[in-house]
C-alpha cells in the first residue's frame, strides 16, 4: 500500500476534460489523414470520453504515429521565385476549364473563317457569342476563386461530422452503466 504522501505517477492522475478534447482532435487528425476511419474514431472517441485517467485516454493513440505539434508562428518570409510560381499556377480543374475553352473557341474561329471565305463576304462574327461569355465566367472564377478546389466544402463537412461524433461520445459516456447481463450492444448497419 502506498503512503499517503506519495504522488502517483503523471499516467496515474485523472485526465481532465481538455487532456480528453485534445486526444480526440488528434484522432479527428488521424482520420483528416486517413489514417482511421470514422467507425473506428467513433469507438475511440468514446473510449476516450470513458476514460478515467490519462494512460486510459493515450491508450487510444497507442498505434499511430505522433503528430507534429502546430506550427510556431513566425515571421512571413518573401516567397522564392519557385513559390511564386506554384502560386500562380492554376488547379487542375481550372486548367481543363480554360484548355476546353481554349479548343472550343479555337474550333469555332476557324470554322467561322473557312465559312467567310467560301462565302465570298462577309460573315456576321458568330463565335464571340461562345468565346466571349464562357470566358468571362472562367475569367470570373478564376479570378475570384468563386467555386475553386472543393477542399474547404470537405473540410467544413468533416468537421461538423468531427463535432457531431463528440457529440455523440459524450452522450454514451455519461449514461449510466448497465448490469453485464442486461446489455446488449446494438446492431448497426451502414448503407
Amino acid at each position: 500500500m502506498s503512503s499517503p504522501n506519495e504522488r502517483p505517477a503523471p499516467d496515474d492522475l485523472r485526465a481532465s476534460d481538455a487532456e480528453r478534447e485534445q486526444i480526440v482532435e488528434q484522432l479527428g487528425r488521424h482520420v483528416a489523414d486517413g489514417r482511421l476511419t470514422i467507425a473506428e474514431f467513433d469507438t475511440r472517441a468514446a473510449d476516450v470520453y470513458r476514460s478515467v485517467t490519462r494512460a486510459q485516454a493515450r491508450e487510444t493513440l497507442r498505434d499511430l504515429p505522433e503528430l507534429p505539434g502546430p506550427p510556431a508562428a513566425s515571421a512571413p518570409t518573401p516567397a522564392s521565385p519557385h513559390r511564386r510560381r506554384r502560386l500562380l499556377r492554376l488547379p487542375v480543374h481550372q486548367r481543363i476549364e480554360w484548355s476546353a475553352w481554349l479548343a472550343v473557341g479555337s474550333i469555332n474561329v476557324v470554322i467561322w473563317g473557312i465559312v467567310s471565305l467560301v462565302a465570298d463576304g462577309g460573315v456576321y462574327p458568330w463565335p464571340i457569342w461562345v468565346i466571349g461569355p464562357w470566358g468571362a465566367v472562367l475569367a470570373l472564377r478564376t479570378l475570384t476563386g468563386w467555386e475553386g478546389s472543393c477542399d474547404g466544402a470537405d473540410r467544413t463537412a468533416h468537421h461538423q461530422r468531427v463535432k457531431e461524433l463528440r457529440r455523440q461520445a459524450r452522450r454514451i459516456s455519461e449514461r449510466p452503466p448497465f448490469a453485464a447481463h442486461a446489455y446488449a450492444p446494438r446492431q448497426r448497419y451502414h448503407r
